[in-house]
C-alpha cells in the first residue's frame, strides 16, 4: 500500500543593514550552510553537495530511524539559494526502501522593499513510500497524518534555525569584511 506525505514551510527574515550586501553573503554557500545545519551532522561531498544527517526520528512508537539526505545547494546570478535533495538513506530502516522516495525543494532570496532587505523563502518537502506490512491494518488517514506532522516539525527544525542563526551569522560576516568563516564546513576527507 503506497502513501504520500508532504509538508510545506515558509519564511520571511528582515535583514538588518550591514557593510555588505546580503546577497554576497547568500554567494558564500559553505558559510551559509555552516550557519543553518550542525556542523557535526553535515559533510561536504562537492562543491554544491553537502550531506546532512537529521537527529534520529520515531514514528508511531514503532519505528525508529535516522534520515541521511544528499543536497544540491546552490546560489544563481539573482543571488537566489536553491536547495534540492539529490540522494537519501533512512538508517533503521533499510528494509522498508522499496519505493520510497523523498524530494526536497527550496528556494531563498533576497526582496528589496522600501530602501530594506529581506529574505524570502520556501520549503517543500515529500515522501513517498510503500507501508509494511505491519501498518496496513493502521487507518491510512493517522499514518498520512503523522507523516505529515513529522515532516512538518523537520521543516520547522530548519526555520528555527534560519531564524536564530542566518541572521547573526551574516552580520558577523558583513562587519568583518567578509573573512569570517562562520561553522563553516569543511570537506569530507
Amino acid at each position: 500500500m503506497a502513501i504520500r506525505f508532504h509538508a510545506l514551510e515558509a519564511i520571511s527574515l528582515s535583514v538588518p543593514d550591514a557593510p555588505r550586501p546580503i546577497q554576497e553573503y547568500l554567494r558564500e554557500i559553505d558559510t551559509l550552510v555552516g550557519a543553518i545545519a550542525d556542523p557535526e551532522r553535515t559533510k561536504k561531498l562537492a562543491p554544491d553537495q553537502y550531506q546532512l544527517q537529521m537527529r534520529p526520528i520515531g514514528f508511531l512508537d514503532l519505528y525508529q530511524f535516522q534520515p541521511i539526505v544528499t543536497l544540491q545547494i546552490w546560489c544563481d546570478r539573482h543571488g537566489h539559494v536553491h536547495i534540492k535533495s539529490i540522494d537519501y538513506q533512512l538508517r533503521g530502516l533499510e528494509a522498508f526502501m522499496k519505493g520510497f522516495c523523498l524530494e526536497v525543494k527550496g528556494l531563498l532570496r533576497p526582496v528589496r522593499h522600501h530602501r530594506r532587505w529581506s529574505l524570502q523563502g520556501q520549503a517543500d518537502l515529500q515522501v513517498k513510500l510503500e507501508l509494511p506490512p505491519p501498518l496496513w491494518l493502521t487507518p491510512k488517514v493517522l499514518i498520512r497524518k503523522t507523516g505529515d506532522r513529522l515532516l512538518k516539525e523537520i521543516l520547522q527544525r530548519i526555520k528555527k534555525q534560519l531564524l536564530t542563526k542566518l541572521i547573526t551569522d551574516y552580520e558577523v560576516w558583513a562587519e568583518t569584511t567578509g573573512n569570517y568563516s562562520g561553522l563553516s564546513i569543511s570537506p569530507n576527507p
